[in-house]
């Protein structure tokens, strides 16, 4: 290991890290450049290891800006980077590396697969998010078994929703479970809110899908949970999405019965939600909002009406 490439990889990191905190993409970038010096100064043939954890990490830094300037060019890019890196770890040399590398190659499959709705890219995520759950026991590593339970939750939850395929939702309801289970065992609080969070949005979609009022009722408490832990001043952005996801499973409560006070909770927790929802890199998720928001009023009133 030189400490030409050391250098160069932990100044990538710190550019990496800033750039994502900040939601700078010109940060980003310089990130990328940075990892590609280093891979310059770890040639494979000489520090293979080296070459390999440099791919790893440019494959990260290439997600994160194709993800935010809608790249696919930039995305393929972080899965061919992915690949060169597992021609050097082997399951039996550095399980370790391997498995991280093979859930970074299923993350950039699946910003794929939303960028383009493709169904096959999404299951191929969830096909390396198995492969790489496969490599670490629950025993050996708590920690990455119950963050792949969750990130294989997240792809079937939106296999579920964009085929309609309520299997993969309740399977998506039961990964999200285990990794619950696993995460109160680690007293990991902002872990448990999120994986809260996204089983609440699991359910209520199941619950729509099914008119299931008990799991829609399971939907609500989830996303209660989850707000148990997030606050609006010290995780803003998290305690936002998980109050549009109560926001939403309480919409679709009011779906089921006359009365107008799960409708009037879901506007007041839609207008609170929306004050931490500002900036240009909170457009998308601010727009969806203030539509739901609209809904629910005009559902409201029109059973003023």
């Amino acid at each position: 290991m030189s400490d030409a490439w050391r250098q160069e990889i932990a100044r990538a990191e710190v550019l990496l890290q800033e750039g994502e905190a900040a939601e700078d993409m010109s940060v980003i970038a310089d990130a990328v450049s940075g990892f590609n010096a280093a891979l310059r100064l770890a040639p494979r043939a000489d520090a293979p290891l080296d070459w390999a954890k440099t791919q790893s990490r440019l494959s990260v830094a290439l997600r994160a800006l194709g993800a935010r300037i809608d790249d696919p060019v930039m995305l393929h890019a972080a899965m061919t980077a992915c690949d060169a890196a597992l021609d050097v770890y082997t399951a039996q040399a550095v399980p370790d590396d391997r498995e991280r590398t093979v859930a970074l190659l299923g993350a950039a499959q699946v910003v794929l697969g939303e960028r383009d709705r493709d169904p096959a890219w999404l299951q191929a995520a969830l096909n390396s998010y198995r492969l790489a759950t496969t490599v670490d026991s629950r025993e050996t590593a708590p920690n990455d078994w119950a963050r792949m339970q969750r990130n294989c939750g997240a792809v079937l939850s939106l296999l579920g929703e964009r085929t309609g395929d309520t299997a993969a939702l309740r399977d998506a309801v039961d990964h999200y479970r285990a990794a619950l289970d696993e995460y109160a065992r680690q007293a990991s609080p902002l872990d448990v809110a999120l994986t809260h969070s996204n089983l609440g949005q699991a359910l209520r979609v199941l619950g729509e899908r099914d008119s299931d009022r008990d799991i829609l009722a399971e939907a609500v408490a989830s996303c209660r949970a989850a707000l148990d832990v997030y606050t609006s001043e010290a995780t803003p952005l998290e305690w936002a999405m998980a109050m549009t996801n109560l926001a939403n499973a309480l919409v679709a409560v009011a779906s089921s019965e006359p009365g107008r006070a799960h409708l009037e909770e879901a506007i007041a927790v839609y207008r609170q939600a929306l004050t931490a929802l500002d900036g240009p890199a909170r457009l998308q998720q601010r727009a969806i909002a203030r539509y739901n928001l609209k809904r629910a009023e005009d559902q409201l009133s029109a059973r003023h009406g």
